[in-house]
């Protein structure tokens, strides 16, 4: 019996804009296994956030395209229709934590109807047990019962990302997906929201798809890390691997932009900027600012080439 609880085959996203047609997921695979976290890390503007909507089926009107496999315990969750979706698998089997928790939170409602709406909704439970599993949700995120009465003006910038946090674990979902959960908070509040979301993948033996753009905070919570650029994922590795010897010159540039407390090093930057993702590089999307791109990155988009133990990367330098 697999340990894998999710896999994503050849997925795609575009957006049919003014411009043209957005390729923001394009073709994207990989895998999650049981109780694990991963980091989908990259630049803004990357896909990240598409690809997350594109699991959790939450997609706006302007598709132009939206196919690929997506396999929940080995069940393609793409082929169900969209009330199947919404009943079986959104916020029920995969939940997720929106960028943001000011604009999550709906103002004019109590924090505690807000948790238990999706019980409401998806479980359709009576208001009075559908309180009672709001407040243990938001006991366990650390917020007293007694907040339930109260209106999100009335929370920290902290409390609230909790709150949503709880809205997002109140239907007991096995993967959760975090989409830059801690994005608008500072360094201290910042630091007990990873410790909160440490503290619940070790007991409720959650899996995660943490979305940042951030590096270093992504290795507080990842297991394994991808690295996605220009709506392609470049490279998948264990932490330990990645954190220590990413092979993929995108991934190199990305560590060594991030500051070190006990080397004299400077942070290096990326020259150029992220590309069009209308009008995308040939070849492969990274070459036009890559230091080590060759003839044949500018005219071939490379396959993904296994470099063992579950290490891919995306890169003509490893055909070899």
């Amino acid at each position: 019996m697999t340990d894998t609880i999710l896999q994503s085959r050849n997925l795609k996203l575009y957006y049919a804009t003014r411009k043209g047609v957005v390729k923001a997921v394009n073709n994207v695979s990989f895998d999650l296994q049981k109780g694990e976290s991963l980091a989908l890390v990259g630049e803004s503007g990357c896909g990240k956030s598409s690809l997350a909507k594109a699991i959790i089926r939450l997609l706006p009107r302007n598709i132009a395209t939206y196919t690929g496999e997506v396999l929940l315990e080995g069940q393609d969750i793409m082929k169900l229709s969209d009330t199947q979706f919404r009943r079986q698998i959104r916020w029920k089997r995969i939940s997720m934590v929106f960028q943001g928790a000011m604009n999550s939170l709906n103002p004019v409602l109590k924090i505690g109807y807000q948790v238990a709406e999706p019980l409401l909704i998806h479980e359709e439970l009576d208001k009075k047990e559908a309180k009672k599993r709001a407040v243990e949700a938001l006991r366990i995120v650390g917020i007293h019962e007694s907040f339930v009465e109260r209106y999100p003006f009335e929370l920290s910038g902290g409390m609230k990302q909790r709150t949503v946090i709880a809205m997002a674990l109140v239907t007991n979902p096995d993967i959760l997906i975090l989409d830059e959960p801690t994005s608008a908070l500072d360094v201290i509040t910042q630091a007990n929201i990873m410790n909160l979301l440490k503290k619940l993948k070790k007991e409720m033996q959650l899996s995660y798809i943490f979305i940042t753009h951030d590096i270093g905070l992504s290795s507080e919570l990842a297991d394994k890390v991808a690295v996605m650029y220009a709506g392609e994922i470049q490279e998948v590795a264990d932490a330990d691997t990645f954190y220590a010897k990413p092979a993929h010159p995108y991934s190199q540039k990305l560590m060594a932009s991030v500051p070190t407390l006990r080397t004299e090093k400077k942070p290096e930057f990326i020259p150029g900027a992220p590309p069009s993702l209308v009008n995308p590089p040939s070849g492969c999307k990274f070459h036009p600012r890559c230091p080590s791109a060759f003839d044949r990155c500018s005219k071939e988009n490379p396959p993904v080439f296994d470099l063992g133990s579950g290490h891919l990367v995306k890169c003509w330098w490893y055909a070899k």
